[in-house]
């Protein structure tokens, strides 16, 4: 089983190389018995070179060009570079346009990559993939969830990640369940010149264009708000340390569960409920049955707290610090990923507790799981609140809460639906 993550466009390409950054051989050192490789892998399509040249942790086997004359080009292959030239303008028709025209080239990479062409067979499965009924799909089972991250600000990542959405669930035939951890674009605008609100203006259009074609696509969608830091004088340079928080915190609620798993023996006598991807689907969707659902909206927020003071870190027998869990709560929701979203209008949660095995028995130290799930139950309308619990190998507790939203509950979405509106109109009296 493998789970996908792919980045369509700048903004995603940037968070899938932010994930893979915590591996066994990562600078960071994190997640130290934690590898996102043994669960996943990556993919990354752009239509700028220089994005992927900055990529630091995505091999160059797995990074695509998307080029108007030449579709699809491996980044291993001869003349890369010079196929590679263009981009799209921030026009996201037009890169949708020229995927639409090389779906078969995303499909034989998907072939390649996961298909039989792709795959490790047994030995005593070769006869049953002699027969002509075996097919890609049937190998494509390894791919049981996959993660699409893509700016809805710009032209690449906003016009082919609906694409890339089809195709993998088209591959496998439906069985792939696909989030998307889509980048809004900063809409507020600095208000210095009449261009600067046009592009804003833009952006949000793009952004509209984007979220109607992914809900066709997938099964949820994780909003990423660059909104969120444009308060800053040095916003600009805030995205990469916002693309790490993002991907910590999605690294956490998916490979946390299954790479840090809590041994009930060593803490016993405290309810130590587990989450999986599964739960995060279910959690990001309302309906029932993968006919009936729709895809909801969430927002993904994290809060970080020390268990040890730093006597304890020289002496590890002193210096426990004692945790506020309704703290660690609160903070959670209050740090989500999008701008004037109100965690009281949240419909469902699904959150992950992270801390070191002597933080998840009972005392004045423990991160108290009641209170954290007592919290969500309060802010949820459906009372839909999934718990996980997972060690941490540092001296720390954190609290990884996904909010899910309805789509009209949402003030941020209608901001982006007003500007998009207003910048459609202005457009066609400059083509009047």
């Amino acid at each position: 089983m493998t789970y996908l993550f792919v980045g369509a466009g700048q903004a995603g390409g940037a968070i899938v190389d932010a994930i893979f950054e915590y591996t066994d051989d990562s600078m960071l050192g994190l997640f130290e018995s934690t590898d996102i490789s043994t669960l996943g892998r990556p993919l990354v399509f752009n239509s700028t070179m220089r994005d992927l040249q900055n990529l630091s942790n995505v091999p160059e086997e797995d990074q695509y060009g998307v080029a108007k004359d030449h579709g699809l080009i491996q980044g291993t292959e001869p003349g890369f570079e010079e196929m590679v030239t263009g981009g799209f303008g921030r026009n996201p028709v037009d890169a949708d346009e020229v995927m639409s025209e090389h779906t078969d080239q995303l499909q034989a990479i998907l072939d390649e990559r996961f298909g039989s062409g792709g795959l490790d067979l047994d030995l005593e499965d070769e006869d049953e993939n002699e027969d002509d009924g075996a097919s890609a799909v049937e190998n494509s089972d390894n791919i049981q969830f996959a993660f699409l991250f893509l700016g809805l600000g710009g032209g690449t990542g906003c016009g082919i990640g609906p694409h890339l959405a089809q195709q993998i669930k088209e591959f496998t035939d439906g069985s792939t369940h696909v989030v998307a951890v889509a980048v809004l674009p900063n809409t507020r605008g600095t208000g210095e010149d009449d261009s600067d609100e046009t592009n804003a203006g833009r952006q949000a259009w793009n952004a509209r264009y984007g979220l109607d074609r992914l809900e066709d696509a997938v099964d949820g969608i994780v909003l990423v708000d660059n909104q969120r830091i444009s308060y800053l004088d040095s916003a600009g340079g805030e995205f990469g340390e916002y693309n790490e928080y993002v991907a910590t915190a999605i690294h956490d609620m998916v490979a946390g569960p299954m790479l840090s798993s809590v041994d009930a023996s060593q803490v016993d006598g405290v309810d130590t409920p587990d989450i999986d991807v599964r739960d995060i689907m279910t959690s990001l969707s309302f309906g029932i049955g993968n006919d009936e659902s729709e895809p909801g909206y969430g927002a993904i927020g994290r809060s970080v707290t020390m268990t040890k003071s730093l006597t304890g870190y020289l002496m590890p027998f002193f210096g426990n610090r004692e945790i506020d869990s309704a703290a660690l709560s609160r903070l959670s929701a209050s740090k989500q990923t999008l701008a004037r979203a109100d965690a009281g209008d949240a419909q469902k949660a699904i959150s992950l507790v992270r801390a070191p095995s002597g933080n998840l028995t009972a005392g004045a130290n423990s991160v108290e799981i009641g209170t954290v799930k007592e919290y969500l139950e309060r802010s949820c309308s459906l009372n839909e609140v999934n718990i996980g619990v997972a060690l941490s190998d540092r001296n720390l507790a954190s609290v990884t809460t996904l909010l899910t939203y309805q789509r009209e509950d949402l003030d941020r979405l209608d901001e982006i639906e007003r500007a998009a509106d207003a910048y459609e109109e202005e457009t066609e009296e400059l083509l009047t």
